[in-house]
C-alpha cells in the first residue's frame, strides 16, 4: 500500500500546472501528474470492485516518492489543518483538545451540542410572546450553527481516516488522534466503519452510545418515500456482502431534500450520526439495514472534497 493520503486533485505539468480533478483525467494525462500541494509525482488508480461495491478512481503517491515537508496530503499536516479549521469557528468548546503527543477528539462536545440544540428548538416552539420568541429563535439558530461546525469536524477526521491506505498511517492516526466519550477512551474501530466492517457495526449498533462514521458509496440518489405519517427522502448505498445469502445495506434518510440533493451514484460519502439497524428478507436474501437519519448538512460529505 502507498503511504500518504488518497488524492482526488492533481496538477498537470504539461498544462502549466493546471489543477485537475480525477474525474476529468484521460489516459493521456496520467504521466504528467503531481500533487496539488507539492511536486511529488502521483499515480492514477482506476475504478475497481471491492466487497461488492465500486471504488471510485483516485490518485496515490508514485512508488518510491514522498510528499514534501508540510504538504497537506501528508497525514500529520492534514490533521493539523483540520484542527486549525475547527478552532476558527469560535465555538465555546473545542472539539479537538491539544496534548503534547497529539489531540483528543472529544465526542461529548458534539453530543452535548445536539442536546442543547434540541432544548433550544423545544423552547422556541413553546414561546408565546413575540419578543421572547425572537430571542429564542436567535438562540436556536446559534445552536444550529454550533452543531453544524462540530459535525463538520467529526466528518473531517473520519474523511482523513477514509483516505488512508497504508496500515502504518492508520496506526499513526490512532496515536495522533485519540477519541474520548464520557471520559472513556473509544477505539477508532468503534467510531469508523468502512464497507468491509458493516457486519461489525450491525452487531455493535445496539450497544453503541455515541455517534459513528461510515464510508459508503452511493447506489441510488435520494428519492422521496411517501408514508402515511410524514414523507421523507432516502439515499441508498451500495450493499456489502458477507455471506452468500446476507447483504448489508446502508442508507441515509432525511426530512430535508436539500441535505442529499448533491449526491449521485458512485459518490463516496462519509456519514456521521447514530445508526439504526433492521432486517428484511427478499427472495432468498437477508438484508441487514444500516440506516442514518440526518438533520444537518455537515453530517454527510464526499471524501473527494
Amino acid at each position: 500500500m502507498s503511504s500518504g493520503l488518497k488524492m482526488f486533485f492533481a496538477r498537470h505539468t504539461a498544462k502549466n500546472n493546471q489543477l485537475l480533478s480525477v474525474a476529468t483525467l484521460g489516459p493521456g494525462d496520467r504521466d504528467f501528474l503531481v500533487c496539488q500541494f507539492c511536486k511529488a509525482k502521483v499515480a492514477f488508480v482506476n475504478t475497481y470492485q471491492r466487497s461488492g461495491r465500486t471504488v471510485a478512481a483516485y490518485l496515490r503517491l508514485w512508488p518510491g516518492v514522498e510528499h514534501s515537508i508540510n504538504c497537506k496530503n501528508v497525514l500529520k499536516d492534514s490533521v493539523k489543518q483540520l484542527v486549525a479549521d475547527s478552532r476558527n469557528t469560535e465555538q465555546a468548546n473545542d472539539i479537538f483538545h491539544a496534548q503534547s503527543d497529539g489531540f483528543i477528539f472529544r465526542m461529548n462536545v458534539l453530543v452535548d451540542a445536539e442536546h442543547e440544540m434540541r432544548r433550544a428548538e423545544k423552547n422556541l416552539e413553546e414561546a408565546k410572546d413575540p419578543a421572547d420568541k425572537e430571542r429564542k429563535r436567535t438562540l436556536y439558530q446559534s445552536t444550529q450553527k454550533r452543531i453544524s461546525d462540530y459535525f463538520n469536524s467529526a466528518a473531517g477526521i473520519a474523511k482523513i481516516r477514509a483516505r488512508i491506505e497504508d496500515s502504518t498511517d492508520k496506526k499513526a492516526l490512532s496515536e495522533m488522534v485519540k477519541i474520548e466519550f464520557n471520559k472513556q477512551h473509544i477505539q477508532w474501530n468503534d467510531f469508523f466503519y468502512e464497507e468491509q466492517r458493516y457486519p461489525a457495526l450491525f452487531k455493535k449498533a445496539a450497544q453503541l452510545k455515541h455517534p459513528v462514521a461510515i464510508l459508503l458509496t452511493v447506489k441510488t440518489a435520494a428519492k422521496l418515500i411517501p408514508t402515511a405519517k410524514k414523507p421523507f427522502f432516502s439515499l441508498k448505498g451500495e450493499v456489502a456482502e458477507e455471506k452468500q445469502t446476507e447483504r448489508f445495506a446502508p442508507a441515509i434518510n432525511t426530512l430535508a431534500e436539500e441535505l442529499l440533493s448533491n449526491f449521485s451514484p458512485e459518490d463516496e460519502l462519509i456519514v456521521v450520526g447514530r445508526v439504526q439497524v433492521s432486517t428484511k428478507e427478499w427472495q432468498s436474501l437477508l438484508y441487514k439495514n444500516l440506516t442514518f437519519w440526518i438533520a444537518h448538512k455537515k453530517q454527510v460529505t464526499k471524501i473527494s472534497e
